[in-house]
Order: structure tokens, then C-alpha cells, then sequence
């Protein structure tokens, strides 16, 4: 026992794993931090929603208004100082109680919520970001190894359609497909009046509200891995290790896999930038094709002032993105032997 914690302890690989831990909680700690003090530093109180929406008009200035202020703003402890509010705030986020979503969705459970809400990010954001890395590393290397006109041709539109803003070519897109030629429809988890079930109708139904988020992000994307994959192998087809296996008579599949396999590495590094950003415009694309994920609940909660609701989106994309970010990195540990051996050859 003692032999394998003193072997865990002078493993390099381990030392790398637990640096990475450490980073990450100091990461989540400040984060939710600022997310706390910024949304409790806003103008505007829930309560003052929730007691307008409750009697159908303003907040008004009567004493019943007044009294029933005060209780509200007791019950939900927005009466407390700041501080104490911090600290009850992480007392229960270390519960997983993040309490009702007030006012917007009262008396329903934030957590019930996000649970509701997230496989619709997750289900655009997973495939975009593994298809579109596989597709567009494959596209990038056979139009480096193809070069001429062909290889500048798909690096123009590789280029091109990394460029284009995702809110602004999805847009596009809608006025295109839903709008002009009626393809796909435009907005929205599925056709109005259609009730959820497990149906083959409803499951085609969503594929096809579906479909534009996903080849919004996709297209982009795909160029994005594209571009940079080809001018990785193309620096690799130059290397020396090439031209010398080129000469000793290696076949050019084989070059083309030696070529590949290191310019893969920085790729594989760029999946945490790559999944950072994705993560980002889905939450945009979520608003504007009223796709029903995280995205488009944290939109509705700050524009209720749902304190709680923000809170636990903005968990949620926190925890979603260093978690994805850690196992990237670890997954890049096993790729590259130099970060297994501590850089030693």
C-alpha cells in the first residue's frame, strides 16, 4: 500500500492530473463568486416581479404592498446583509439546493429546471463538437495532401465559413430554409400544439426544429477544424522526418499517417478553446430559434430577475465546461507521452 501511494506521488501523469484539479475548483470558486455579486448588484428585485405579476399591475406604494414586500423579501432572504447571502449561497450550492425559481417558474425547484433543460444544449453541442472535429480534421489533411488549386479552394471556404457569426448566418439560414423554401421550420422545440410523447412523429418533428441549430453550428465549425488542420499538415508534409522516410522509399499513405498524427496534437488542444466558444453561441442560437436549453432559460431568468435560475445556469455551463475542458486535458495527457513522462524523453 504504502509502495503504490509513494509510486502515485512520483507520478508525473498523477502530479499533472491533480494540478489540473486544483486549477479548475480555483477556477469554479471565483466564478460563481462573480456571478453571485453581479447578479445580486443588478437594478431591479424578483420580488417586485413576482408581487406584479401576482396583482396584474405595478408594484405600487400601499401598505399592503409594503407588507407584503417584506414578508416575500424574508421568505427568499434577499432582506439579509450581502455577505451573509454569499455565504448561505454556498452553503446550499453545496447541497445541490438551489432552491425555487422565483418569479417566473414559483414554486418549481431550480434543479428540476436545469435538469429539464440541459440534454437539449448537450444534444447540439456534443455531436457539433466530435463530428464536426472528425470531419473537418479528415477534410483539412486530404486537401493539404491534394495541394494545388483544390487545397486553396477548400481552404477559401474553410476560411469563409469559420468567419461567419453563428446568430448571423443561423438568421440566414431561417430566412432561407423556413422562410423561402418552407424546408425545415424556424423556431421552437417542435409544432405548436404538438404534446411530447414517444411517438416516431413527435421524434421527427423535433429532428426537424432540430436540424438548423445543429447545421448552423456545424458548418462553422467544421471550417474551423478544417483550416487549421491543413495548415498543420502541410507544415508536417515539410518536415524534415517526412522528406527523409520520403527518400528511404515510405509510401505516401504512410507519410500522410506519420503527417497526420502530429498535426492531431495542437488540434486536440484546441478542443478546449473550440468547446468554450461552442458553448457560448449555442446559448445565442438557443434564443433565436427558441430551442429550449440552457441557453434560452438563462435569457428568460435575467429578464425576470430570477436570481436563482441564473445561478444554476450559469452552474451548469461552469461545470459543463470544466469538466469537458479537464477531460480534454487528461485525454491529451494520453495522446502526448511527453506530458506522461514530464516532458523526459
Amino acid at each position: 500500500m504504502r509502495r503504490r501511494t509513494r509510486d502515485l506521488l512520483h507520478n508525473r501523469f498523477a502530479a499533472f492530473v491533480a494540478k489540473k484539479v486544483v486549477f479548475y475548483l480555483i477556477v469554479a470558486f471565483v466564478a460563481m463568486t462573480f456571478v453571485f455579486f453581479i447578479t445580486h448588484l443588478m437594478p431591479g428585485n424578483p420580488v417586485d416581479r413576482m408581487i406584479a405579476s401576482l396583482t396584474s399591475g405595478g408594484p405600487g406604494g400601499g401598505q399592503t404592498y409594503l407588507k407584503l414586500k417584506a414578508q416575500l423579501m424574508d421568505y427568499f432572504g434577499l432582506n439579509k446583509p450581502l455577505f451573509e447571502q454569499y455565504l448561505i449561497f454556498w452553503r446550499e450550492l453545496f447541497t445541490l439546493n438551489l432552491g425555487p425559481s422565483y418569479p417566473i417558474n414559483y414554486p418549481q425547484s431550480v434543479l428540476s429546471i436545469i435538469i429539464l433543460r440541459l440534454p437539449y444544449t448537450l444534444a447540439i453541442v456534443i455531436p457539433v463538437l466530435l463530428l464536426s472535429f472528425f470531419l473537418g480534421n479528415w477534410i483539412g489533411a486530404k486537401a493539404a495532401y491534394a495541394g494545388g488549386k483544390r487545397s486553396e479552394l477548400v481552404y477559401f471556404f474553410s476560411v469563409f465559413s469559420n468567419r461567419l457569426p453563428s446568430f448571423w448566418f443561423g438568421m440566414v439560414l431561417v430566412f432561407v430554409f423556413a422562410g423561402v423554401l418552407k424546408i425545415f421550420p424556424g423556431y421552437g422545440l417542435a409544432s405548436l400544439g404538438t404534446m411530447s410523447s414517444w411517438k416516431l412523429s413527435y421524434f421527427l418533428d423535433v429532428l426537424e426544429h432540430y436540424s438548423l441549430p445543429f447545421i448552423t453550428l456545424f458548418i462553422i465549425y467544421v471550417g474551423g477544424w478544417a483550416t487549421g488542420m491543413r495548415s498543420m499538415v502541410t507544415h508536417e508534409m515539410d518536415s524534415g522526418y517526412v522528406r527523409y522516410s520520403e527518400q528511404l522509399g515510405f509510401r505516401k499513405n504512410k507519410l500522410m499517417s506519420y503527417a497526420e498524427r502530429n498535426a492531431i496534437l495542437p488540434q486536440v488542444t484546441g478542443l478546449n478553446l473550440q468547446l468554450n466558444a461552442l458553448i457560448g453561441e449555442t446559448a445565442i442560437l438557443e434564443i433565436i430559434f427558441g430551442w429550449p436549453g440552457i441557453g434560452k432559460m438563462m435569457f428568460d431568468a435575467v429578464g425576470a430577475d430570477d436570481y436563482m435560475l441564473i445561478f444554476g445556469g450559469f452552474m451548469v455551463i461552469m461545470v459543463v465546461v470544466i469538466l469537458g475542458n479537464f477531460l480534454i486535458d487528461i485525454l491529451y495527457g494520453f495522446i502526448d507521452p511527453r506530458i506522461r513522462t514530464g516532458g523526459r524523453q
